[in-house]
């Protein structure tokens, strides 16, 4: 019996490391969203600064961000169209989540302007165009 007792001790105490409440669930989101954003920012910039020659392709790559922003502004409200308290305590972190996903999306839309395509793609476009 003292050995149960002391295993469901240990159990319940490994339990609770682990536990975390809703608010930092919603605030470690929040963090990895920040990050996202910032890793894009990040992209964008570099790309700018490497086609700065190209004024045709760095003018449309602003408008597309601009309008991308929009999108995935839309897009929240879409996925989450009623207030937030609707959703609860969790909405944050939902809210949170969805835009890093649509961060990574559009990042890695945006990073074969700094690595590249195969070579031989007929259908670059713009890519490598940096004059």
């Amino acid at each position: 019996m003292k050995s149960l007792f002391t295993v469901m001790l240990l159990i319940t105490g490994s339990l609770t490391v682990f536990a975390q409440t809703q608010s930092d669930l919603n605030k470690k989101a929040a963090e990895e969203y920040k990050a996202a954003d910032k890793e894009l920012n990040n992209i964008y910039q570099q790309i700018m600064k490497d086609y700065t020659a190209n004024k045709t392709f760095t003018g449309n790559l602003r408008d597309a961000q601009r309008l991308w922003v929009q999108f995935r502004d839309a897009q929240v409200k879409t996925m989450f169209p009623d207030p937030a308290k609707n959703y609860g305590s969790a909405f944050p972190m939902c809210k949170s989540n969805y835009l890093t996903e649509l961060t990574h999306q559009r990042a890695e839309a945006l990073r074969v302007w700094l690595n590249g395509m195969t070579q031989g793609d007929i259908c670059s476009g713009s890519v490598g165009a940096k004059q």
